[in-house]
């Protein structure tokens, strides 16, 4: 997932919390870290902008301990700088006193699925237009360990099999396509 996040006066904090809450597992899960996150700085991210908070060595601990906001540091970067940080991390964001623009990555092991379909966003007459490797790609298709799969006919295919069909709309159950 990719998205620009900007900051401005008077907005209030992003509560702390861990960006692989999604994932469902318990803290601290040292057989998988799924996420790395990189935010970048677009503009100078200071205590006086809003630079994002993060409680370093968070990612160790369980899911009974609360991180308190006086544990935090600012991650102060100048334009360009890249914090990273895992999943499991506390972070949240600052009030600010000037607008701050961020520009946060998160890059998931191939065997998470992905936060954002952006797969679903595509309409279907481009992506069929798309070569077959950009389609999978996009995630329109089925890891070897066979996550992302679609049951047709009572076995398990990959997604792409519907972009091959004439029909996708309908066979995806959806009709006159998804924008």
């Amino acid at each position: 997932m990719t998205q620009a996040i900007e900051i401005h006066p008077g907005q209030g904090k992003q509560p702390l919390h861990r960006d692989d809450t999604r994932f469902l597992w318990r803290h601290p899960n040292y057989a998988c870290e799924a996420r790395l996150q990189i935010m970048l700085a677009m503009t100078e991210f200071t205590q006086e902008t809003g630079a994002t908070k993060v409680i370093p060595g968070s990612h160790k601990w369980d899911d009974e301990r609360r991180p308190e906001p006086e544990e935090t540091v600012d991650a102060v970067m100048a334009v360009g700088s890249a914090l990273l940080f895992i999943g499991s991390t506390y972070h949240g964001t600052n009030s600010s006193d000037k607008p701050r623009l961020g520009l946060t990555m998160g890059i998931d092991q191939g065997c998470i699925r992905q936060e954002e379909n952006q797969y679903l966003s595509i309409p279907f007459d481009v992506l069929k237009g798309l070569p077959e490797e950009v389609q999978r790609l996009l995630g329109w298709d089925a890891g070897e360990n066979f996550m992302g799969w679609v049951e047709q006919g009572g076995k398990m295919v990959s997604p792409i099999t519907h972009l091959q069909s004439d029909d996708v709309p309908r066979s995806l159950g959806l009709i006159g396509g998804m924008h």
